[in-house]
Parts: structure tokens; C-alpha cells; sequence
């Protein structure tokens, strides 16, 4: 019996292609910092000609709200007071101290104050920078077609992860400094918006203050002091492929391509909980096989090292598998399964790891000759 597949359906290959182009046309980075509410209280205590200097912010997306343009922003005429010197482009004041910091990340635009003669003021263009499982019988055609449509699940999934890699991996999350000055635009809880200069920010603003919208092509810019270590906590997307196994009876153990995908939340930086997915299907003696794994997973971070962080994970679900064909035996079946093992996970940016991780499955209900433990490796992206 031939178990040549048939090509992945038409509505299949549709979905795919829709799915991965409202993926890639998602949005792309913008000069729009998010400030949470707990750093703006934190920056009305402090003295404020030093407000500007530290300021956590995390950079937005241009498809997220955005606050309504501050009114240009002119520095006070003659020549600075003690403390304050003139910027890089001589038309801004800054703090002595800001002048170590170089060359703003964002360029200030250049303010022409209004003649007797102009109606408005004229606000010159400057470009920033950063952009920033399914049942199955034992025919062969059942196997291939469910084969299909794992790979269908895997081109999305790994096209899901490269995009959200490639936008975290360039959005900035850590310290800016900005112009004591510069202005600070409010969110209200009522949805109202209100801008404040950060000098002139008090406690007594925030009192339904949401959080607050920093623009770095406002006021006399922005520079970027440094992004934040590796931040797991909230939402998780982790895929990644590596070597996996199938227990089947007679011994046989067919090795192929896997793939996994997760999905969960980290309540803190070193521990989070994931729904878990496992993909692999393949040939093997002249067969075919597919085997899906789908589980919940808890993983743990005790050690960090510099950039390299260590620790194991348990979890356990359901598995479907099939196989028929050549020197295979035909099997059809879903078992329970637990997963275990260990995680070396690389910092590559605040909100982005290169994972590395080894892992051990048991089938607690299988047969005598599939019982064995089956080991498995695998690398991928994790996406906070």
C-alpha cells in the first residue's frame, strides 16, 4: 500500500498564507514610551531637575494608541542658569550631567520661535531611530493527510514566532533620559488625555492616572541609557525543533524532526506555567508515523549566571500517535504522558531568550516494550 501523501488542501494552504500575513503586517516599532503608573510615582518624588535622567519606559508599537502632539517646546531665552548648559545643537538647555550622554537616540526637532510676521510656529520634520490533535484510523491516507496538517501548524506557528522574535528582540524595554522639561503625556482612567511638563508632575495628578506616554521626537529628545536585563514576567510564546521520538511496539523507535510551541504566563521573572505542544511526524522503513503531544508545563529559573540562566521543568498531557506502513507496525491510540527536564536559556534581550533544552518523556499506561523513558532535544526562541 502506497503512503505517498496528498497535497495539503487548498483551504488549508489559504488559512496558512491569511494567518502568516496578518502575522507580518502587524505593526512595527515607534518613538512612543510607555511609563507605568508605579514609575510615575515614583518620578513625582524625585527633586525635579533630575526627574529626566532615569525613567523606565517600554517602547510601543505604531499600531497602538497614540497620545495627541505636546505643543512645541521652546527653552527659556538667554543664557543657562548654574546647573545647565546648552545642548548639542545649541538651542535646548540640558543638565551639566546630560552632556555625557552624548548624542540623543532621538534628535530634538528644531524649533523656530514665531516672528511678528508668522501665524503659528514652524515644527521641522527629524526621522528618530528604532523602528523600531486530532483523532485518526491506521489507513495511510488518514496518516498523510493528518501529516499535512501538522506541517500546515508548524509553518504558522514557527512564521508566529519569528516575527514576535524579531519585534522583541528590537523593542526597547529600560532606562531613557529626557529634558526635565520634557513633556509627559497622561492617561486617564476615564479616557481623557492631559499633558504635563515632568519638572511640574505631582503626586496629586495621578490620582486616576492609568500610566503616562513619553515621545522621544518631542521636547529636546530622548536618549537611551541601557535596556533592562531578561524581564520574563507576564505573557509567553516559546517555539523552537530539535531531535524527538515515538515509542512503538517491536522496539521501534523512529527519530525525526520535532517541533514544540508554548503558550503561558510567568507571574514573576523565574517561574511560569504554559500550555505545551509537541509536533512530529515524519517516514521511517518505508512507513509513516505523526505523534502530537499536548500538555501543561511549569518551568523554573533559580540560577542565573550573566547572561545565562538554568533550571528544570515538569509537565505532563495527552499524546495521539499513529503509524503504519514498511517495517512499522500499525498503531493508533492516544496516552497520557509526563515531561520532564532541563532548560539553558541564553539572554539575548530584555524580552527575548535562546533556549536549549533536554527532555525526558514517560508513558506511564504504554506497553511493557514501549514503556521505556524516550529522550529528546531541542532549541528555540522564548518570546516575553
Amino acid at each position: 500500500m502506497s503512503t505517498r501523501r496528498p497535497p495539503i488542501p487548498a483551504h488549508l494552504r489559504l488559512q496558512a498564507l491569511t494567518t502568516l500575513i496578518a502575522v507580518l503586517t502587524s505593526g512595527c516599532l515607534g518613538h512612543h514610551y510607555d511609563v507605568s503608573r508605579g514609575e510615575l510615582e515614583r518620578l513625582a518624588q524625585q527633586p525635579p531637575q533630575t526627574r529626566g535622567q532615569n525613567i523606565y519606559a517600554v517602547q510601543q508599537f505604531t499600531t497602538d494608541s497614540e497620545p495627541e502632539p505636546a505643543t512645541p517646546w521652546y527653552p527659556p531665552e538667554g543664557a543657562p542658569p548654574p546647573g545647565y548648559t546648552m545642548g548639542l545643537h545649541g538651542h535646548y538647555w540640558v543638565p551639566d550631567f546630560y552632556i555625557e550622554y552624548g548624542r540623543p537616540y532621538y534628535e530634538p526637532p528644531v524649533y523656530t520661535r514665531p516672528s511678528v510676521h508668522d501665524a503659528s510656529p514652524v515644527s521641522g520634520n527629524v526621522s528618530g531611530g528604532g523602528s523600531a490533535g486530532s483523532s485518526s484510523s491506521s489507513g495511510s491516507g488518514s496518516i498523510g493527510n493528518v501529516g499535512e496538517a501538522i506541517v500546515v501548524v508548524i509553518v504558522i506557528g514557527v512564521a508566529v514566532g519569528i516575527v514576535l522574535a524579531a519585534t522583541e528582540g528590537a523593542r526597547y524595554e529600560g532606562s531613557v533620559a529626557v529634558h526635565p522639561q520634557h513633556p509627559v503625556h497622561l492617561w486617564h482612567r476615564n479616557g481623557r488625555q492631559s499633558t504635563v511638563g515632568l519638572d511640574q508632575l505631582t503626586p496629586d495628578q495621578l490620582g486616576d492616572v492609568e500610566r503616562a506616554t513619553l515621545s522621544g521626537r518631542e521636547g529636546a529628545g530622548m536618549w537611551l541609557r541601557g535596556a533592562a536585563p531578561l524581564n520574563r514576567a507576564g505573557f509567553s510564546y516559546q517555539f523552537g525543533a530539535g531531535e524527538d521520538r515515538l515509542a512503538l511496539p517491536g522496539g521501534e523507535n523512529p527519530r525525526s524532526l520535532g517541533f514544540r510551541f508554548a503558550l503561558g504566563y510567568y507571574p514573576v521573572k523565574q517561574f511560569g506555567l504554559l500550555t505545551d505542544t509537541r509536533l512530529q511526524t515524519g517516514d521511517f522503513n518505508g512507513g509513516s508515523f505523526y505523534n502530537v503531544r499536548l500538555g501543561l508545563e511549569a518551568q523554573w529559573y533559580p540560577l542565573a549566571i550573566w547572561r545565562l540562566h538554568l533550571g528544570p521543568f515538569v509537565g505532563g498531557g495527552q499524546s495521539w500517535s499513529a503509524s503504519e506502513g514498511g517495517a512499522l507496525p500499525t498503531t493508533s491510540g492516544a496516552r497520557p504522558y509526563v515531561s520532564f527536564g532541563a532548560i539553558a536559556e541564553i539572554e539575548i534581550a530584555t524580552r527575548l531568550g535562546l533556549t536549549f533544552r533536554w527532555n525526558q518523556d514517560w508513558l506511564p499506561t504504554a506497553t511493557p516494550n514501549t514503556r521505556d523513558m524516550l529522550s529528546s532535544w531541542s532549541v528555540g526562541l522564548s518570546v516575553y
